[in-house]
């Protein structure tokens, strides 16, 4: 068996906790201008709860890995509890790309991948950067995973990528 060349290994943008950072940041606003209304120091603890939570929501992006082999996509997340999906190229049968306009801004995408995989059969890929670089390594090592089991190692030729992410 031929080891397992690593395509590249990337998390979501952080793009994905706007909403729980923008409502830690009002969250604690609200909590400063309350003790400062009041006058009580003690107030300022409650500040532990939007910051906590906002670490929170930092880490669990933070843990979600995408990893794409010459012949797999591992999908890795969670903080405590991990949970491992992995799915062999020469099950995926389609891609497709969505970008919202605000993804777009800073050059995020969503991807879809449509798998014959029985556990998974749609990987969903939400604010991932260079959406399109992804979905053309994941078409390509696909299609030459696809060839491999079709003919053997010895009539594929395999495209070189580019790792710069």
């Amino acid at each position: 068996m031929e080891e397992e060349k690593v395509i590249c290994e990337i998390s979501p943008s952080q793009l994905l906790n706007l909403k729980p950072f923008l409502f830690s940041f009002i969250a604690i606003a609200v909590i400063i201008a309350l003790a400062i209304l009041t006058n009580t120091a003690m107030v300022y603890w409650l500040m532990v709860i939007p910051i906590g939570y906002a670490l929170w929501k930092w880490l669990e992006i933070r843990s979600m890995k995408l990893k794409i082999t010459d012949q797999r996509i591992i999908m890795r997340s969670g903080v405590l509890n991990k949970i491992t999906n992995e799915t062999e190229l020469y099950r995926v049968r389609d891609s497709s790309i969505e970008e919202p306009f605000f993804y777009r801004m800073f050059g995020c995408g969503n991807i879809s991948i449509y798998t014959t995989d029985e556990a998974e059969a749609t990987l969903k890929l939400t604010a991932y950067k260079k959406p399109h670089w992804l979905k053309d390594q994941v078409r390509n090592y696909s299609e030459v995973c696809r060839q491999r089991k079709r003919w053997g190692n010895d009539n594929v030729m395999i495209h070189e990528h580019n790792t710069d992410l």
